[in-house]
């Protein structure tokens, strides 16, 4: 009997659940492989090298030893440069109140030792007796100033405590008088050395000055002593200090009222726009940077924006990059990096102190 082998028909239903079963997953698996191998390299590529964003910054610090007083700014203020920020007081006033009461006893002194000047011209005797006036009531002057200015300070304390409910009101009328009369007592004596000024100025000065001789003790008293009030009033006028650049003010490190010696930092202010970007470049090297070469800047953020930019400038040494240990948080020693100065593309809108990762392009 002769068998003849013949192909069983294979059903359609059956050939397409094999191909279900078997072959779809594994196109399936190829293709979501390569897709998110194409995602990764695109998009998830580790950096190899991280970046901190630079901008202007300034410190303003204090020239002198001294207190603080009207300061204008706070955190988050915007400046220009050349805005006055804050004055300083660089002498106390108990020290030129005291130098000033040296002065005036010494004038008064001039004033009764001038008897055996009588026989001298008039004119020259109505001069220096004018000019012995006129250094008096400035003395005076700046002693008034002095205590209007602590009676002011007074009064706004006590005008703070009282808007706080923690004073009474009869000391806050008694401060707020003191400084009304102050201020009354200094608008005087000022039209007074104003008046006496002018006086003087109508004075025949050649004529004086050749019967004032140089040897003349009284009138060299005089000129000590008014060099000695030129002395004081300069050191009465308070320190301005001005913004040196334009931007935010970070952070208030003293506040109206505190002392501070030379050298104290009182606010810093941060520049909006960045300058550069100083990269770091994880020892070991691979690759040698140049100037010239080419990085790629990417933002550390939901939408990883990016950019190219361009190496502008090389470190000449490696330097300690511990602040972006979370780079490489598996490394137990200290990271090192060699730090390259990066330009700045305004395409990422970067903020200065910002943190970016960055790719060096060498294809």
């Amino acid at each position: 009997m002769t068998q003849h082998q013949e192909k069983i028909p294979i059903p359609a239903s059956l050939i397409w659940r094999e191909l279900r079963v078997r072959v779809f997953p594994i196109m399936i698996f190829l293709i979501v492989a390569g897709v998110v191998a194409w995602m990764w390299r695109d998009r998830v590529e580790a950096a190899t090298m991280i970046g901190h964003v630079v901008g202007k910054q300034a410190e303003v610090r204090s020239p002198q030893s001294g207190s603080l007083a009207e300061m204008t700014v706070s955190p988050f203020d915007e400046v220009q440069a050349g805005d006055a920020i804050a004055r300083l007081v660089t002498t106390d006033p108990k020290i030129i109140q005291a130098e000033l009461a040296v002065v005036l006893a010494r004038i008064e002194l001039i004033r009764l030792s001038r008897d055996p000047f009588v026989d001298q011209e008039r004119n020259l005797l109505n001069y220096e007796s004018m000019q012995v006036d006129l250094m008096e009531n400035r003395a005076r002057l700046g002693m008034a100033r002095i205590q209007k200015g602590q009676a002011l300070r007074e009064l706004e304390r006590l005008e703070n405590m009282d808007e706080r409910g923690l004073t009474a009101k009869e000391l806050l009328e008694r401060a707020r008088m003191e400084y009304e009369a102050l201020s009354e007592e200094v608008a005087v004596v000022e039209e007074l050395v104003d008046r006496l000024q002018a006086r003087l100025d109508r004075f025949d000065l050649d004529k004086i000055m050749d019967s004032w001789k140089d040897d003349d003790p009284l009138a060299a008293a005089l000129k000590v002593h008014q060099r000695t009030i030129e002395k004081i009033e300069a050191e009465m006028m308070p320190v301005v200090l001005h913004a040196p650049v334009t931007g935010q003010v970070g952070r208030v490190h003293r506040v109206n009222g505190e002392y501070v010696d030379q050298g104290d930092t009182i606010i810093s202010i941060y520049s909006h726009q960045p300058d550069y970007i100083v990269g770091y470049l994880r020892h070991p090297l691979f690759v040698q940077p140049e100037p010239g070469m080419k990085v790629l800047v990417r933002k550390q953020g939901r939408d990883r924006d990016e950019a190219i930019m361009e190496i502008e400038r090389v470190g000449a040494r490696m330097e300690s990059v511990e602040q972006f240990t979370s780079l490489f948080p598996d490394q137990p020693f200290e990271t090192m990096g060699l730090p390259v100065r990066v330009t700045v593309s305004h395409e990422l809108n970067l903020r200065p102190g910002e943190v970016v990762d960055m790719r060096l392009m060498t294809r």
